[in-house]
Protein backbone atom coordinates (compact mmCIF):
# COMPACT_ATOMS: atom_id res chain seq x y z
CA UNK A 1 0.00 0.00 0.00
CA UNK A 2 1.39 3.42 -0.98
CA UNK A 3 1.46 6.39 1.71
CA UNK A 4 -1.29 7.97 0.08
CA UNK A 5 -3.09 5.14 0.53
CA UNK A 6 -2.11 4.75 4.33
CA UNK A 7 -3.35 8.48 4.97
CA UNK A 8 -6.74 7.48 2.99
CA UNK A 9 -7.42 5.23 5.67
CA UNK A 10 -6.44 6.74 8.40
CA UNK A 11 -8.18 9.84 7.69
CA UNK A 12 -11.55 7.46 6.66
CA UNK A 13 -11.18 5.78 10.50
CA UNK A 14 -10.93 9.14 12.23
CA UNK A 15 -13.86 10.58 10.11
CA UNK A 16 -15.82 7.74 10.65
CA UNK A 17 -15.28 8.19 14.61
CA UNK A 18 -16.13 11.85 14.66
CA UNK A 19 -19.75 11.45 13.20
CA UNK A 20 -20.07 8.79 15.38
CA UNK A 21 -19.59 11.23 18.37
CA UNK A 22 -22.10 13.81 16.61
CA UNK A 23 -24.32 11.38 16.28
CA UNK A 24 -24.03 10.63 19.86
CA UNK A 25 -24.56 14.09 21.48
CA UNK A 26 -27.29 14.42 19.12
CA UNK A 27 -29.09 11.05 21.03
CA UNK A 28 -28.12 12.62 24.10
CA UNK A 29 -29.96 15.91 23.61
CA UNK A 30 -33.57 14.08 22.79
CA UNK A 31 -33.19 11.37 25.12
CA UNK A 32 -32.99 10.48 28.10
CA UNK A 33 -30.16 8.35 30.09
CA UNK A 34 -31.92 5.52 29.31
CA UNK A 35 -31.98 6.46 25.61
CA UNK A 36 -28.25 6.16 25.76
CA UNK A 37 -27.88 2.52 26.19
CA UNK A 38 -28.55 1.75 22.76
CA UNK A 39 -26.57 4.17 20.87
CA UNK A 40 -23.40 3.59 23.84
CA UNK A 41 -23.69 0.13 22.74
CA UNK A 42 -23.95 0.63 19.07
CA UNK A 43 -20.74 3.36 19.47
CA UNK A 44 -18.59 0.79 21.25
CA UNK A 45 -19.00 -1.64 18.97
CA UNK A 46 -18.12 0.23 16.57
CA UNK A 47 -14.78 1.07 18.11
CA UNK A 48 -13.76 -1.97 18.49
CA UNK A 49 -14.60 -2.30 14.64
CA UNK A 50 -12.57 0.85 14.39
CA UNK A 51 -9.50 -0.43 16.64
CA UNK A 52 -9.69 -3.97 14.89
CA UNK A 53 -9.21 -2.15 11.31
CA UNK A 54 -6.41 0.34 12.89
CA UNK A 55 -4.64 -2.45 14.14
CA UNK A 56 -4.57 -4.53 11.08
CA UNK A 57 -3.30 -1.17 9.45
CA UNK A 58 -0.31 -1.14 11.26
CA UNK A 59 0.44 -5.19 10.80
CA UNK A 60 -0.48 -4.63 7.11
CA UNK A 61 1.89 -1.29 7.00
CA UNK A 62 4.75 -3.15 8.52
CA UNK A 63 4.21 -6.34 6.30
CA UNK A 64 4.25 -4.04 3.06
CA UNK A 65 7.72 -2.90 4.78
CA UNK A 66 8.79 -5.67 4.89
CA UNK A 67 7.98 -6.70 1.25
CA UNK A 68 9.02 -3.32 -0.14
CA UNK A 69 12.94 -4.43 1.35
CA UNK A 70 12.38 -7.26 0.01
CA UNK A 71 11.56 -6.74 -3.39
CA UNK A 72 14.54 -3.60 -3.26
CA UNK A 73 16.72 -6.77 -2.40
CA UNK A 74 15.56 -8.98 -5.10
CA UNK A 75 16.20 -5.86 -7.64
CA UNK A 76 19.73 -5.84 -6.48
CA UNK A 77 20.22 -9.38 -6.94
CA UNK A 78 19.09 -9.81 -10.35
CA UNK A 79 21.47 -6.55 -11.37
CA UNK A 80 24.20 -8.05 -9.86
CA UNK A 81 23.03 -11.12 -11.08
CA UNK A 82 22.76 -9.93 -14.70
CA UNK A 83 26.60 -8.33 -14.13
CA UNK A 84 28.07 -11.46 -13.91
CA UNK A 85 26.19 -13.08 -16.87
CA UNK A 86 26.97 -9.57 -18.99
CA UNK A 87 30.94 -10.22 -17.60
CA UNK A 88 31.18 -14.22 -17.86
CA UNK A 89 29.96 -13.56 -21.87
CA UNK A 90 32.78 -11.06 -21.95
CA UNK A 91 35.40 -13.34 -20.55
CA UNK A 92 34.22 -16.09 -23.05
CA UNK A 93 35.76 -13.67 -25.85
CA UNK A 94 38.80 -12.20 -23.82
CA UNK A 95 41.46 -12.61 -26.32
CA UNK A 96 44.66 -12.37 -23.64
CA UNK A 97 45.19 -11.65 -19.81
CA UNK A 98 45.25 -7.94 -20.37
CA UNK A 99 41.43 -8.12 -21.56
CA UNK A 100 40.63 -10.44 -18.76
CA UNK A 101 42.20 -8.25 -15.98
CA UNK A 102 40.10 -5.42 -17.17
CA UNK A 103 36.57 -7.05 -17.39
CA UNK A 104 37.77 -8.50 -13.67
CA UNK A 105 37.87 -4.97 -12.50
CA UNK A 106 34.79 -3.63 -14.69
CA UNK A 107 33.14 -6.83 -13.03
CA UNK A 108 33.96 -5.75 -9.55
CA UNK A 109 33.59 -2.32 -10.12
CA UNK A 110 29.85 -2.05 -11.44
CA UNK A 111 28.83 -5.05 -8.42
CA UNK A 112 30.61 -2.51 -5.87
CA UNK A 113 28.86 0.82 -7.44
CA UNK A 114 26.24 1.20 -4.22
CA UNK A 115 28.69 1.15 -2.08
CA UNK A 116 30.65 4.49 -0.94
CA UNK A 117 34.04 5.25 -2.45
CA UNK A 118 34.57 1.74 -4.05
CA UNK A 119 37.94 0.73 -5.62
CA UNK A 120 38.45 -2.68 -7.23
CA UNK A 121 41.90 -3.91 -8.81
CA UNK A 122 43.93 -6.83 -10.18
CA UNK A 123 46.97 -7.95 -9.11
CA UNK A 124 49.24 -10.35 -11.15
CA UNK A 125 52.19 -12.20 -10.25
CA UNK A 126 55.52 -11.58 -11.18
CA UNK A 127 58.45 -13.36 -9.89
CA UNK A 128 57.81 -12.88 -6.33
CA UNK A 129 56.04 -9.67 -6.40
CA UNK A 130 52.51 -8.55 -7.01
CA UNK A 131 52.30 -6.15 -9.68
CA UNK A 132 49.02 -3.82 -10.39
CA UNK A 133 47.50 -4.41 -13.73
CA UNK A 134 44.25 -3.09 -13.54
CA UNK A 135 42.31 -0.57 -11.57
CA UNK A 136 38.28 0.69 -11.41
CA UNK A 137 35.64 1.99 -8.81
CA UNK A 138 33.13 4.70 -8.35
CA UNK A 139 35.27 7.00 -7.92
CA UNK A 140 37.80 6.01 -11.09
CA UNK A 141 37.06 7.39 -14.64
CA UNK A 142 37.85 3.97 -16.14
CA UNK A 143 41.30 2.65 -15.59
CA UNK A 144 43.56 4.32 -13.33
CA UNK A 145 46.77 4.74 -14.23
CA UNK A 146 48.00 5.88 -10.85
CA UNK A 147 47.65 2.60 -9.30
CA UNK A 148 48.58 0.16 -12.45
CA UNK A 149 52.40 -0.88 -12.21
CA UNK A 150 52.61 -0.35 -8.36
CA UNK A 151 53.88 -3.46 -7.15
CA UNK A 152 54.24 -5.34 -4.04
CA UNK A 153 56.07 -8.03 -2.70
CA UNK A 154 53.75 -10.00 0.10
CA UNK A 155 55.54 -11.59 2.69
CA UNK A 156 56.03 -15.54 2.24
CA UNK A 157 53.39 -16.60 4.80
CA UNK A 158 50.52 -14.20 2.90
CA UNK A 159 51.90 -15.25 -0.48
CA UNK A 160 51.63 -18.83 0.88
CA UNK A 161 48.24 -18.16 1.58
CA UNK A 162 46.91 -16.29 -1.71
CA UNK A 163 48.38 -19.12 -3.46
CA UNK A 164 46.08 -21.69 -1.74
CA UNK A 165 42.61 -19.67 -2.47
CA UNK A 166 42.42 -18.69 0.67
CA UNK A 167 39.62 -15.95 0.67
CA UNK A 168 41.21 -12.81 2.82
CA UNK A 169 39.22 -10.09 4.71
CA UNK A 170 40.38 -6.38 5.99
CA UNK A 171 42.76 -8.05 8.39
CA UNK A 172 44.97 -8.62 5.55
CA UNK A 173 44.70 -5.76 3.35
CA UNK A 174 47.40 -3.61 5.36
CA UNK A 175 49.91 -6.26 5.17
CA UNK A 176 49.30 -6.77 1.44
CA UNK A 177 50.15 -3.23 1.58
CA UNK A 178 49.17 -1.91 -1.95
CA UNK A 179 50.59 1.48 -2.53
CA UNK A 180 47.06 3.99 -2.86
CA UNK A 181 44.61 2.13 -0.85
CA UNK A 182 43.73 2.89 2.90
CA UNK A 183 44.27 -0.44 4.65
CA UNK A 184 41.48 0.85 7.11
CA UNK A 185 38.98 0.10 4.17
CA UNK A 186 36.28 -2.54 4.17
CA UNK A 187 38.21 -5.30 1.65
CA UNK A 188 38.10 -8.38 0.05
CA UNK A 189 41.04 -9.89 -1.26
CA UNK A 190 39.80 -12.32 -4.00
CA UNK A 191 42.73 -15.13 -5.12
CA UNK A 192 42.77 -16.41 -8.45
CA UNK A 193 43.26 -19.92 -8.41
CA UNK A 194 42.58 -22.69 -10.81
CA UNK A 195 44.04 -26.73 -10.34
CA UNK A 196 46.88 -25.07 -7.73
CA UNK A 197 47.95 -22.46 -11.05
CA UNK A 198 48.16 -18.81 -9.14
CA UNK A 199 47.15 -16.24 -11.21
CA UNK A 200 47.00 -13.21 -9.15
CA UNK A 201 44.35 -11.47 -6.65
CA UNK A 202 41.43 -9.54 -7.32
CA UNK A 203 40.93 -6.91 -4.22
CA UNK A 204 37.65 -5.38 -3.83
CA UNK A 205 37.74 -2.03 -0.87
CA UNK A 206 35.08 0.21 -0.01
CA UNK A 207 34.32 2.60 3.14
CA UNK A 208 31.17 0.44 3.86
CA UNK A 209 31.10 -3.04 5.10
CA UNK A 210 30.89 -5.77 2.13
CA UNK A 211 27.76 -7.25 3.03
CA UNK A 212 26.95 -10.88 2.95
CA UNK A 213 25.45 -11.09 -0.43
CA UNK A 214 27.64 -8.31 -2.24
CA UNK A 215 30.64 -11.34 -1.16
CA UNK A 216 28.62 -14.36 -2.68
CA UNK A 217 28.58 -12.24 -5.93
CA UNK A 218 32.49 -10.87 -5.84
CA UNK A 219 33.37 -14.89 -5.28
CA UNK A 220 31.66 -15.64 -8.30
CA UNK A 221 33.49 -13.38 -10.31
CA UNK A 222 36.42 -14.40 -8.80
CA UNK A 223 35.32 -18.04 -10.01
CA UNK A 224 34.30 -16.24 -13.56
CA UNK A 225 37.83 -14.37 -13.91
CA UNK A 226 39.86 -17.33 -12.85
CA UNK A 227 38.80 -19.76 -15.00
CA UNK A 228 39.19 -17.00 -17.90
CA UNK A 229 42.78 -16.63 -17.00
CA UNK A 230 43.37 -20.34 -16.86
CA UNK A 231 41.60 -20.53 -20.21
CA UNK A 232 43.75 -17.78 -21.36
CA UNK A 233 47.37 -19.21 -20.28
CA UNK A 234 46.31 -22.60 -22.06
CA UNK A 235 45.31 -20.53 -25.54
CA UNK A 236 48.58 -19.02 -24.69
CA UNK A 237 50.17 -21.94 -24.32
CA UNK A 238 49.12 -23.85 -27.14
CA UNK A 239 50.19 -20.81 -29.59
CA UNK A 240 53.61 -20.72 -28.45
CA UNK A 241 53.94 -24.46 -28.89
CA UNK A 242 52.55 -24.06 -32.77
CA UNK A 243 54.46 -21.21 -33.25
CA UNK A 244 57.54 -21.93 -31.55
CA UNK A 245 60.62 -24.24 -32.07
CA UNK A 246 60.44 -26.38 -28.85
CA UNK A 247 64.26 -27.02 -28.27
CA UNK A 248 65.08 -23.48 -28.88
CA UNK A 249 62.22 -21.83 -28.12
CA UNK A 250 62.86 -19.94 -31.72
CA UNK A 251 60.02 -19.17 -33.79
CA UNK A 252 59.49 -21.98 -36.38
CA UNK A 253 58.64 -21.87 -40.25
CA UNK A 254 55.17 -21.12 -39.47
CA UNK A 255 56.08 -18.27 -37.71
CA UNK A 256 58.77 -16.85 -39.87
CA UNK A 257 56.46 -17.11 -42.64
CA UNK A 258 53.77 -14.82 -40.79
CA UNK A 259 56.92 -12.30 -39.50
CA UNK A 260 58.01 -11.82 -42.70
CA UNK A 261 54.69 -11.09 -44.39
CA UNK A 262 53.86 -8.38 -41.86
CA UNK A 263 57.63 -7.31 -42.49
CA UNK A 264 56.99 -7.13 -46.23
CA UNK A 265 53.94 -5.15 -45.89
CA UNK A 266 55.24 -2.53 -43.53
CA UNK A 267 58.44 -2.31 -45.88
CA UNK A 268 56.02 -1.66 -48.75
CA UNK A 269 54.25 1.29 -46.77
CA UNK A 270 57.64 3.05 -45.31
CA UNK A 271 59.97 2.43 -48.61
CA UNK A 272 62.55 0.17 -46.05
CA UNK A 273 64.07 -3.10 -46.67
CA UNK A 274 63.51 -6.65 -45.39
CA UNK A 275 66.16 -8.64 -44.45
CA UNK A 276 66.61 -12.49 -44.69
CA UNK A 277 69.90 -14.79 -43.22
CA UNK A 278 69.56 -18.08 -44.09
CA UNK A 279 72.15 -19.47 -41.43
CA UNK A 280 73.60 -23.84 -41.33
CA UNK A 281 76.21 -24.72 -39.07
CA UNK A 282 79.30 -26.20 -40.43
CA UNK A 283 80.14 -29.82 -39.28
CA UNK A 284 77.49 -30.20 -36.64
CA UNK A 285 76.87 -34.05 -38.04
CA UNK A 286 79.88 -34.92 -36.79
CA UNK A 287 79.37 -33.77 -33.20
CA UNK A 288 75.68 -35.49 -33.11
CA UNK A 289 77.78 -39.11 -34.23
CA UNK A 290 80.50 -39.17 -32.24
CA UNK A 291 79.21 -36.78 -28.61
CA UNK A 292 75.05 -37.94 -28.90
CA UNK A 293 72.07 -36.24 -29.48
CA UNK A 294 72.05 -34.51 -26.39
CA UNK A 295 75.42 -32.65 -27.27
CA UNK A 296 74.16 -31.59 -30.11
CA UNK A 297 70.83 -30.11 -29.05
CA UNK A 298 72.99 -28.05 -26.37
CA UNK A 299 74.77 -26.63 -29.33
CA UNK A 300 71.84 -25.81 -31.01
CA UNK A 301 70.42 -24.11 -27.91
CA UNK A 302 73.59 -22.41 -27.37
CA UNK A 303 73.76 -20.85 -31.05
CA UNK A 304 70.25 -20.11 -30.78
CA UNK A 305 70.64 -17.62 -27.63
CA UNK A 306 74.26 -15.88 -29.76
CA UNK A 307 71.73 -15.57 -32.70
CA UNK A 308 69.54 -13.71 -30.16
CA UNK A 309 72.23 -11.42 -28.75
CA UNK A 310 73.10 -10.59 -32.53
CA UNK A 311 69.75 -8.49 -33.66
CA UNK A 312 67.05 -6.18 -32.29
CA UNK A 313 64.21 -6.44 -30.67
CA UNK A 314 62.14 -6.12 -34.03
CA UNK A 315 63.80 -8.92 -35.75
CA UNK A 316 62.80 -12.63 -35.63
CA UNK A 317 65.11 -15.22 -35.09
CA UNK A 318 63.74 -18.79 -35.97
CA UNK A 319 64.80 -22.43 -36.22
CA UNK A 320 63.76 -24.30 -39.66
CA UNK A 321 65.22 -27.92 -38.42
CA UNK A 322 68.07 -29.57 -37.76
CA UNK A 323 71.06 -26.78 -37.71
CA UNK A 324 69.26 -24.46 -39.81
CA UNK A 325 68.15 -21.30 -38.66
CA UNK A 326 66.89 -18.12 -40.14
CA UNK A 327 66.62 -14.17 -39.22
CA UNK A 328 63.91 -11.94 -40.41
CA UNK A 329 65.73 -8.22 -39.97
CA UNK A 330 62.85 -5.16 -40.51
CA UNK A 331 63.17 -1.44 -41.35
CA UNK A 332 66.75 -1.72 -42.88
CA UNK A 333 67.73 1.22 -44.80
CA UNK A 334 70.18 -1.16 -47.12
CA UNK A 335 72.07 -4.18 -48.18
CA UNK A 336 75.25 -3.21 -46.43
CA UNK A 337 73.18 -3.50 -42.90
CA UNK A 338 71.94 -6.87 -43.49
CA UNK A 339 75.68 -7.82 -44.34
CA UNK A 340 77.12 -5.79 -41.07
CA UNK A 341 74.48 -8.95 -39.22
CA UNK A 342 75.60 -11.44 -41.16
CA UNK A 343 79.16 -10.72 -40.01
CA UNK A 344 78.02 -10.47 -36.94
CA UNK A 345 76.50 -13.98 -36.68
CA UNK A 346 79.61 -15.57 -38.39
CA UNK A 347 81.65 -13.92 -35.62
CA UNK A 348 79.39 -15.34 -32.71
CA UNK A 349 78.88 -18.12 -33.76
CA UNK A 350 82.57 -18.68 -34.27
CA UNK A 351 83.34 -18.32 -30.71
CA UNK A 352 84.27 -21.67 -28.72
CA UNK A 353 80.91 -23.73 -27.51
CA UNK A 354 81.26 -25.57 -23.80
CA UNK A 355 79.30 -28.66 -24.00
CA UNK A 356 79.96 -30.92 -20.31
CA UNK A 357 83.40 -29.45 -19.89
CA UNK A 358 84.48 -29.71 -23.37
CA UNK A 359 85.04 -27.16 -26.31
CA UNK A 360 83.38 -28.00 -29.19
CA UNK A 361 84.00 -26.51 -32.65
CA UNK A 362 81.25 -24.52 -34.81
CA UNK A 363 81.00 -22.15 -37.47
CA UNK A 364 77.84 -21.30 -39.91
CA UNK A 365 77.63 -20.77 -43.23
CA UNK A 366 75.50 -17.32 -44.06
CA UNK A 367 73.39 -16.47 -47.01
CA UNK A 368 71.84 -12.78 -47.45
CA UNK A 369 68.51 -11.98 -49.65
CA UNK A 370 67.30 -8.21 -49.38
CA UNK A 371 63.41 -7.25 -50.59
CA UNK A 372 62.58 -5.40 -53.15
CA UNK A 373 59.24 -4.10 -53.67
CA UNK A 374 57.93 -7.04 -55.53
CA UNK A 375 59.57 -9.53 -53.34
CA UNK A 376 57.56 -12.62 -51.47
CA UNK A 377 58.65 -14.78 -48.38
CA UNK A 378 59.44 -18.09 -49.73
CA UNK A 379 61.17 -15.78 -52.80
CA UNK A 380 63.61 -14.73 -50.47
CA UNK A 381 64.12 -17.39 -48.26
CA UNK A 382 64.60 -19.32 -51.73
CA UNK A 383 67.27 -16.73 -52.51
CA UNK A 384 69.20 -16.58 -49.01
CA UNK A 385 69.63 -20.41 -49.45
CA UNK A 386 71.06 -20.08 -52.82
CA UNK A 387 73.58 -17.66 -51.41
CA UNK A 388 74.08 -19.37 -47.98
CA UNK A 389 75.25 -22.81 -50.10
CA UNK A 390 77.60 -19.96 -51.82
CA UNK A 391 78.93 -19.31 -49.01
CA UNK A 392 79.41 -23.05 -47.98
CA UNK A 393 81.38 -23.40 -51.62
CA UNK A 394 83.97 -21.23 -49.86
CA UNK A 395 84.96 -24.08 -47.45
CA UNK A 396 85.58 -21.78 -44.76
CA UNK A 397 85.05 -22.15 -41.02
CA UNK A 398 82.41 -19.07 -41.30
CA UNK A 399 81.47 -17.02 -44.38
CA UNK A 400 78.62 -15.52 -45.89
CA UNK A 401 77.27 -14.42 -48.71
CA UNK A 402 74.82 -11.69 -50.40
CA UNK A 403 72.20 -13.48 -53.10
CA UNK A 404 73.08 -12.05 -56.56
CA UNK A 405 76.66 -10.33 -54.87
CA UNK A 406 78.62 -13.03 -54.23
CA UNK A 407 80.74 -13.54 -50.82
Amino acid sequence: MSVNGRLFTWVSLVAVGGIDSLLLAHWGDRHGVRGWVVPVAALVLNGLVLARQAVSLRVHGRTLQRLDGTLAALRKSMVRDQILADIGTGLLTAADTTAVHELAVEGAAALLADTSDALAVVLAPDVDELVVTAAAGTELDGTDTGLVGRRVAPPAALRTLLQSGEVLGIGSIAELGVPGIDSTRSALILPLVVNGRFFGVIVATSERSLHAELRRALETLRTQVALALDGAALTAELTRRALHDPLTGLGNRTLIGERMVQALARARRTGSRVGVLLIDLNGFKPINDTLGHEAGDELLRAVAGRLTHCVRLEDTVGRLGGDEFVVVLEDLPDLAAAARVAERVVEAVAKPIVVDGRELPASASVGVAISNDASLPDELLRQADSAMYTAKKTRKTGAFAVWGSGI
